[in-house]
């Protein structure tokens, strides 16, 4: 009984409905018949319902399909797509199986790998100065469905029965989305640094890359010593010791912190590299972890922990207690006076088939309508791994400001719209943290005031209210890095907790292969210090709404899918502020 209500809740994380037990039974079958896991096997039954445009809830009938097609032919469904012997010698292409699975935090069972948008020599030595228009010039763009968009998504337009359906709702019950009154309000950036548009990038050296991280490890280590102090019984905590150094031995318990190394891929081996160094050692000290005795956890490569254990041989800590939370301050009690209505979407805006953009067109439809005091926009706009940008006569920049020009001729000038930057864009810098968008038309700056232009990750200050915004999917990247022994939760929350309790927008490391990072831009721009009212986290996930550590975290995945968030958040009453004063749909266009 058990198992079939673990895979029911499987089912249900990815957006499933099992039909009976029957069903569930079914895929137990398979899972021994075909020498796989359940994780995979569900993963594997969305990503064929995906590309054959099924019915997501598993039926036997489906069951029985899927192992014909798939299993049977090929027990890691890799499928090639036309690509010939000669330019699979080449290079390495990835799969739509591969990429879905990786979606949902599934280890890769192909050989597929992802492109990492690479950065030019000239790219690299004019970082720091303005960027010149550039002619769109012929790239390999070979491979031909990039890892964001599926088949199903290129539908561009919501069926009517559809459209407006509400698919997430949390808190009070909001009777018209319309605006009602002439209040405003301003949107600005927080205090917390931000990339700023002339920043130099990727010009760091190894050893400054090394104290980085020594540095960060060290700061997040000892707030966690402090916080874990003060939350265990003053008695127990007496009697435990405190050290810096990981490979001390000792038969009694006590505590250390470090940096999490996971090899999820291979052995699920982890690995906690301290923070200080030996002379003559380049990197820290490092030992690997037993977590046998540990009822719960829940870790992933990059993740500042702090652990109570014993070390009796000096190779090996055995771990008895995981301690992660390193939250950052409530942020202030917010001072507007009247209710605010947010419209939040994340690219890509377009499906692969075209350059049509008829989701975002419908949004700004509606935001015409509405008139919502804030229009949040997160990109990419246009993806570089789209098969159509090679095609495009404008050069990237150009297009990118006809394409802002449409948007805010369709939008009234009380709304203030938000857009934050993306690396994946073509004509933005392929880096991470990224500086905010370059607008060269210096009359249509001046014509539309009500344009807000963000780098990313960012924290808008919208009259006391702090918004965080980044447009990674850092939650699939961290559910892709994730060992955990948890049960009964929900994976979702657990993995947005991870960035609140890591106080970091990207706290993974090493960074996914498509993501470049700058270290020395990370450690400055990525870390806030105090916690945000409202967290925005676009992934190619499932959408969520939720409230994790009094911070509401939404999900409103992706506009190319027609699916956008809308938030009403009324003010503080008698100065107290709660998450209950904010009103989330989640919704087709």
């Amino acid at each position: 009984m058990e198992r079939r209500e673990s895979l029911a809740k499987l089912f249900q994380e990815l957006g499933c409905k099992a039909e009976n037990d029957a069903v569930l039974d079914k895929c137990f079958e398979l899972c021994e018949s075909y020498d796989t896991n359940v994780e995979k096997l569900t993963e594997l039954w969305l990503t064929f319902c995906v590309n054959n445009d099924k019915d997501i809830n598993p039926t036997l009938d489906g069951l029985l399909e899927m192992e014909k097609a798939i299993l049977k032919k090929d027990p890691i469904g890799y499928q090639l797509d036309d690509l010939t012997v000669k330019e699979m010698e080449n290079e390495s292409y990835p799969s739509e199986t591969d990429d879905v699975l990786r979606m949902y935090g599934c280890s890769n069972t192909g050989s597929g790998l992802k492109r990492k948008r690479k950065c030019s020599e000239t790219e690299k030595t004019n970082a720091d100065v303005q960027p010149t228009k550039t002619r769109a010039a012929p790239v390999d763009y070979s491979f031909r469905r990039a890892f964001y968009y599926t088949e199903v998504s290129e539908i561009e337009s919501t069926s009517q029965k559809d459209k407006e359906r509400i698919l997430v709702s949390v808190g009070e019950t909001v009777a018209s989305w319309r605006r009602t009154s002439d209040y405003n309000v301003e949107v600005e950036k927080s205090d917390e640094p931000h990339v700023p548009s002339n920043v130099s990038y990727m010009y760091e050296i190894l050893s400054k890359q090394g104290r980085i991280f020594t540095y960060v490890c060290r700061s997040l280590g000892n707030k966690l010593f402090k916080l874990w102090s003060v939350a265990t019984d003053a008695n127990n905590a007496a009697d435990v010791r405190y050290v810096t150094n990981v490979r001390s031995v000792n038969q009694t318990y006590f505590r250390t912190f470090g940096r999490i190394n996971t090899k999820k891929e291979s052995t699920k081996t982890m690995i906690l590299e301290g923070s200080m160094r030996r002379k003559g050692l380049s990197a820290a000290e490092s030992i690997e972890l037993d977590f046998r005795n540990v009822k719960q956890y829940s870790v992933f490569s990059g993740q500042i922990v702090a652990v109570e254990a014993t070390n009796p041989l000096g190779d090996t800590l055995y771990v008895r207690e995981v301690f992660a939370k390193a939250y950052a301050p409530q942020a202030p009690t917010p001072r507007f006076e009247s209710r605010i209505n947010v419209y939040v979407a994340a690219g890509p805006f377009t499906g692969t088939s075209n350059m049509n953009y008829h989701a975002l067109w419908d949004l700004m439809g509606k935001v015409a309508i509405d008139e919502p005091h804030i229009l949040i926009l997160i990109g990419p706009f246009i993806d570089y791994t789209h098969p159509e940008v090679e095609n495009m006569t404008d050069t990237y920049q150009e297009y990118f400001e006809k394409l802002l020009t449409r948007l805010m001729e369709s939008t009234r000038k009380s709304t203030q719209v938000v857009l934050v930057a993306s690396n994946r864009d073509v004509h933005q810098e392929p880096i991470f943290p990224t500086p905010q968008y370059n607008i060269f038309n210096e009359k249509f700056i001046q014509s539309y005031l009500n344009l807000k232009l963000m780098p990313d990750p960012c924290i808008l200050d919208v009259e006391g209210l702090k918004i965080g915004i980044t447009s990674v999917d850092v939650i699939k990247h961290i559910g892709k890095e994730e060992i955990s022994n948890i049960s009964g939760m929900d994976r979702l929350s657990r993995l947005a907790d991870h960035v609140l309790s890591q106080t970091c927008f990207y706290p993974v490391y090493p960074p996914s292969e498509d993501l470049n990072v700058d270290t020395e831009m990370w450690e400055k721009y990525t870390f806030f210090d105090q916690q945000p009212h409202l967290l925005i986290l676009p992934s190619d996930m499932r959408c969520y709404c939720k409230v994790i550590n009094d911070c509401v975290t939404v999900n409103p995945e992706r506009l190319y899918k027609n699916t956008y968030a809308k938030l009403c958040i009324k003010p503080s009453w008698g100065g107290r502020w709660s998450t209950d004063n904010i009103s989330c749909d989640i919704a087709k266009v």
